[in-house]
């Protein structure tokens, strides 16, 4: 009988942060290139083909991996006839290797992604899942340092924080690796959306899906361009210029609620706003000139004066009055950022006040817009 020999075979070694190149090194701890950093609702952020790209020039191909750990539909709703929106959660893995392909470490972090006022339910399923995995992936990466977005936590800073590891030689400034200056990245295109029936046009502008993200550098936004040669990700339309023409406060809020749905950033809207009061205070300047008063408020004036204290302090003002409109168009604009319709708005004031949209107070109004407000940088955080 023949014995073959027995073979032994090294049981390779577990990997540690020495097994990582100083080439591999050197380029984690280097600050990002602002040229990568896109901004979405005023807040930085990386595409996640990006992420990707980086991830395979620092670990290479085959040197790291993603895994989905849950991925789950929290909510779907339609929110108008055949018009859907979805919700979805997802948690991912992250495996990062050894240049010879020994695991180095895993993150895992979970994030959300949603799909808003999408005319086919499968496609708003396919957006929201994609982007629930993209946030969760990039979340895992950020824990890799500057390279993938750690300083961009801070503020949305551009500047290194990682700096320096212990657990690695500082590398020289000719260690560091030769890789050539990119092109900007922009966006990955959003799901083409169709065109609402004639019956579905009535829909809020602001409920419409809003562009994913945009240049973090100064745009078409500050400093409008000709339509014929505005950028890709800019404004299609010149809202200042449409706001200067608004001849009622209706064709104002219009304008402003379309600059919402493009994905305006809080300057611009800003400088929409600006116009507005502007236009209002010439409008009070007029009524004085030519001494006429709004009906409502002629009316109030033959009142006794216990009528007229009662109203105040129980009657909202005049839907024509400029503070009143202010308020309800302050409300219907933060409403629009949760992505809440007018009927949920008016059901959402009629709780908190006892009165609806039209006919609550103008200091009713500000409280709901302070609470919506306060909604919006907890679902921002």
């Amino acid at each position: 009988m023949t014995v073959l020999p027995f073979e032994r075979r090294a049981v390779p070694a577990a990997a540690g942060p020495a097994d990582l190149t100083r080439e591999q090194v050197a380029t984690l701890l280097a600050p990002i290139n602002p040229s990568r950093v896109q901004n979405l609702r005023g807040q930085s952020h990386l595409e996640a083909w990006d992420v990707r790209r980086w991830l395979n020039r620092v670990f290479g191909f085959g040197g790291w991996s993603d895994e989905t750990l849950e991925l789950a539909c929290v909510a779907q709703v339609e929110i108008n006839p055949g018009r859907w929106t979805v919700i979805y959660r997802a948690q991912v893995r992250l495996t990062v290797k050894t240049t010879d392909g020994r695991v180095l470490t895993h993150y895992d972090d979970a994030a959300m992604g949603d799909s808003r006022n999408q005319p086919a339910l499968g496609d708003a399923h396919d957006q929201a899942m994609k982007t629930a995995l993209s946030q969760a992936l990039k979340r895992c990466a950020h824990n890799l340092g500057d390279a993938f977005g750690l300083s961009l936590y801070n503020d949305g800073s551009r500047q290194a924080v990682g700096l320096w590891s212990a657990a690695h030689p500082a590398p020289k400034d000719d260690d560091a690796p030769a890789v050539p200056d990119d092109e900007p990245v922009k966006p990955e295109p959003a799901p083409a959306v169709e065109k609402p029936a004639a019956a579905e046009q009535n829909t809020p502008p602001a409920e419409q899906q809003v562009r994913r993200g945009r240049r973090a550098e100064p745009g078409p936004w500050e400093k409008p361009a000709p339509a014929q040669q505005a950028p890709q990700g800019g404004p299609s339309r010149d809202f200042l210029a449409e706001a200067q023409q608004a001849t009622s406060r209706q064709q104002f809020d219009d304008v402003r609620a379309a600059a919402v749905a493009e994905g305006a950033p809080e300057h611009y809207l800003a400088k929409l706003d600006a116009i507005a009061e502007q236009r209002e205070k010439e409008s009070q300047q007029g009524q004085q000139q030519t001494g006429r008063r709004p009906a409502k408020k002629a009316a109030a004036a033959r009142r006794p004066a216990a009528k007229k204290a009662a109203a105040r302090k129980s009657a909202p003002p005049a839907s024509g009055q400029p503070e009143h409109e202010l308020a309800v168009a302050d409300v219907l604009s933060v409403g629009q950022s949760l992505g809440l319709t007018r009927e949920q708005l008016d059901e959402i004031v009629r709780t908190e006040t006892g009165s609806p949209l039209a006919e609550a107070s103008t200091e009713q109004l500000v409280a709901v817009v302070a609470d919506l407000r306060a909604a919006t940088t907890e679902v921002a955080a």
